[in-house]
């Protein structure tokens, strides 16, 4: 069943319902002693949400958010929506597109969601290596045939980020050449905010759509929001597209995680983040040591809730090494369905992607699993090549 598995959400769906899980990138580590206290005061946040207005809500949404990211340039902004989830987000970005007949070029790899909802919607696309996007020279790699650059920043599987000169090169590209500049951000807050996209992208002119999410970052079983930022010059049909498909998100579920945003700004994103992703990366890290598996190296330096693996071709592909963890009761990402343009590329098929936030029980149990793994594919390995 997992070789058959054609997306990635597939094969997240059936590590749910596995004993040990590290497929899906969502955030179900366990809460802290201050994340718990917000769950005590669900009573309490229930008659607030209940007192107070839609729009009044949406707004504080905003003004937590745009705290925690340091973008001060949007603390009253005018242009946005908030979606149940970053996927409905995507998809009335899809809806856009297709309704102005946009082409659009998409990094390559990333998860493999972002191109299903875009072709679903029959937006024309075009592949661009993540190589490009942090280092190529855009005039000469990518095409001017295109309305729209749509990245993933810090990107997701490799935890690649733009650093501020990049994202300053790239607007300006955008700007030069009159293109749309969209920017799925979920992951953004697992690296430091060094600096104020949201004003460069305002001070730009740019046509610009942002996309959110808190659903990577905090463990609220799933109950998230995505926001949805972009230029004033789009802001008319964004709006008719948003509220042909929704009324809007439940104030409950919106107070509830202006709480969390208030928490983590009261101790910090290192406290409340950071220090636990980068101890369960070191004890992975640990574990895959000296062994089969490496860190890619696009994935060194991430700072993501994920960790990108590959491994020498002479062992097998992602979907057999999936079957092995699978064996040993573990759910992962085969590497090339996040190449939605080239999955059938050989040197596509080498790479395991793994997710840290799990509960710390469920996250130590899967440790063991790889090294079970390990140990199974390195004794078959040896066994071949006497």
């Amino acid at each position: 069943m997992t070789q058959l598995a054609k997306t990635l959400t597939e094969i997240e769906m059936q590590g749910i319902d596995s004993q040990y899980n590290m497929a899906d990138g969502h955030a179900y580590q366990d809460l802290s002693v201050s994340q718990s206290a917000i769950i005590e005061k669900l009573p309490e946040i229930w008659k607030q949400s209940a007192s107070k207005k839609q729009h009044d809500t949406e707004r504080d949404f905003l003004f937590q958010f745009s705290k925690l990211a340091k973008s001060s340039s949007i603390h009253t902004y005018k242009h946005f929506r908030i979606c149940p989830t970053a996927s409905n987000s995507i998809d009335i970005v899809a809806a856009y597109f297709k309704a102005t007949g946009k082409c659009v070029a998409l990094i390559e790899p990333t998860f493999d969601n972002l191109f299903l909802i875009l072709k679903r919607r029959s937006v024309p696309l075009v592949s661009v290596p993540e190589s490009v996007i942090y280092e190529g020279d855009l005039d000469t790699l990518l095409p001017l045939c295109i309305d729209a650059f749509f990245l993933v920043n810090p990107n997701n599987p490799t935890g690649k980020l733009l650093s501020e000169i990049r994202f300053k090169t790239i607007v300006h590209w955008c700007a030069t050449h009159k293109k749309m500049l969209i920017l799925d951000s979920t992951f953004r807050f697992f690296y430091p905010q060094s600096y104020d996209q949201f004003q460069l992208l305002l001070d730009s002119d740019i046509s610009f759509i942002s996309i959110e999410d808190t659903g990577k970052v905090w463990p609220t079983q799933d109950l998230k929001a995505s926001l949805l930022i972009f230029s004033e010059d789009i802001s008319d049909l964004m709006h008719t597209i948003y509220e042909e498909i929704y009324l809007c998100v439940s104030n409950f579920q919106l107070e509830i995680l202006i709480s969390f945003m208030q928490n983590t700004e009261n101790i910090g994103l290192e406290t409340a983040v950071w220090r636990e992703v980068e101890q369960r990366r070191l004890a992975f890290r640990k574990t895959i040591e000296s062994s089969i598996f490496e860190i890619h190296k696009s994935a060194t330096e991430s700072n993501i809730s994920v960790e990108w693996v590959t491994f020498d071709p002479r062992l097998g592909n992602d979907f057999q090494m999936m079957c092995v963890f699978k064996n040993e009761g573990l759910v992962v990402l085969p590497g090339r369905l996040f190449y939605w343009n080239s999955s059938n590329h050989p040197g596509h098929q080498q790479f395991i992607r793994f997710s840290l936030l799990k509960p710390r029980a469920q996250f130590d149990a899967s440790l063991t699993c790889i090294s079970q793994a390990i140990n199974v594919v390195q004794d078959s390995f040896l066994e071949v090549m006497k």
